[in-house]
């Protein structure tokens, strides 16, 4: 069987569980720079997948594992891309960023991803994997581990009071008292 790596891009879509500033180390295994990536239109990369699979698999083909979902309720098709190491980035523009120009990447950004589709036969287990190597980054989503923006004003709520300067004052002070306390355990 001869191995073989196609380069793809794929359409820009939403980043899904994105870990592309960071690898992710959870579970103890080997860090993975991934995301997955919502596009509306993935017909083209389905089919670059297929076409390895058969060239790679015969007839075994239609069980091979493939690197994407497709969400029957929106015809959205869900890419997934992974690699150990950290992909390049580039803007909007296609100018590569480096270093501090890179912003973090949340859920909901827009971008772009690229790299390599390869066949894989691991264990019995076979399939298709899409190697990722670049993230294109056409839009940032805010965020901060939650939604930054907050929420919109709802009428006849509860308002809090205006702060003055003795309350933080003692806020600061009730800070030190609770860590205080907090050191003894």
């Amino acid at each position: 069987m001869a191995q073989s790596r196609v380069k793809f891009i794929s359409s820009p879509g939403r980043a899904q569980y994105p870990w592309l500033n960071q690898p992710d180390t959870a579970f103890g295994g080997e860090p993975k720079y991934k995301t997955n990536v919502i596009v509306d239109d993935g017909q083209e990369l389905q089919k670059l997948c297929q076409d390895i699979a058969e060239r790679e698999f015969g007839s075994k083909a239609g069980r091979a594992r493939m690197p994407f979902d497709l969400d029957e309720d929106t015809g959205e098709v869900v890419v997934k891309v992974k690699s150990k190491y950290a992909p390049q980035f580039f803007d909007a523009t296609g100018q590569p960023l480096v270093g501090k120009q890179v912003p973090n990447i949340w859920a909901g950004s827009i971008i772009r991803v690229g790299g390599f589709a390869a066949p894989y036969s691991v264990s019995g287990s076979a399939g298709v994997m899409l190697q990722l190597t670049k993230v294109q980054i056409i839009e940032p989503a805010k965020g901060s581990g939650g939604d930054a923006d907050g929420f919109d004003a709802v009428e006849g709520g509860y308002v809090a009071p205006e702060m003055t300067q003795d309350d933080f004052e003692n806020e600061e002070q009730v800070l030190a008292e609770t860590t205080e306390s907090a050191d003894r355990f």
